[in-house]
Formats: C-alpha cells, sequence, structure tokens
C-alpha cells in the first residue's frame, strides 16, 4: 500500500468517526428527551399522554430503553473506530517518514 492509499483510508475512516461521534450524541440526546416525555406524562391526563404518543410527539413508554441501547452501542462502535484510527494513524506516520512502505507507479484505488 502506497503513502496515497494511507491517507486516502484515513481521511475515510475520520469522516466514519465525525459521522459515529454525531450518531452517538444523536442517541444521547433522544434518551434525555425520552427520559424528560417519560417524566411529563405521568402528569398529563391518560388520554393526553396516549393522544400525544398516537400523533408521535411523545414517544413510546420503552423509548427509554431503545435510547439506553443506542447510546451503548455507538459508544462501543466509536470506541473501536478510535482504536483502528490509532492503528492506521501509525502507519501514516511510518508512511510520511518513509518507512516500510514503497511508492507504486499505479494510481490509487477508486473504491
Amino acid at each position: 500500500m502506497d503513502r496515497l492509499d494511507i491517507e486516502l483510508y484515513a481521511e475515510r475512516l475520520a469522516r466514519l468517526v465525525e459521522r459515529t461521534a454525531d450518531d452517538l450524541a444523536d442517541a444521547r440526546l433522544r434518551l434525555a428527551w425520552a427520559d424528560l416525555e417519560a417524566d411529563v406524562s405521568h402528569e398529563l391526563p391518560a388520554g393526553d399522554a396516549e393522544r400525544l404518543r398516537g400523533l408521535g410527539v411523545l414517544a413510546s413508554p420503552d423509548a427509554g430503553d431503545t435510547a439506553r441501547r443506542s447510546v451503548r452501542e455507538r459508544a462501543c462502535d466509536l470506541a473501536a473506530l478510535h482504536r483502528l484510527q490509532a492503528l492506521v494513524e501509525r502507519r501514516r506516520a511510518g508512511a510520511q517518514a518513509g518507512l516500510g512502505v514503497t511508492a507504486t507507479s499505479r494510481p490509487p484505488s477508486s473504491s
């Protein structure tokens, strides 16, 4: 793999890390909203809570559990991506220093 291939892969990975971090932030926000809705829905008349759930204004009662699972999963995804990114960055640094990576005459892959 030549230096350019490593650079392109590292950039692609950085974009994926950014998207996953955004997904984690979104999951945390959904969890906060689900917790708020669970708290306030108990203060509403039962008919109002059901009506608002039917309109999609209030989340279902199990939305908090779903959001918690999503936060855990996204956090694990992000941790794994950071570990991969650290390994790729080591390779990238080696390529920039000219260690163990040779340039080739072939163009970078289109994938």
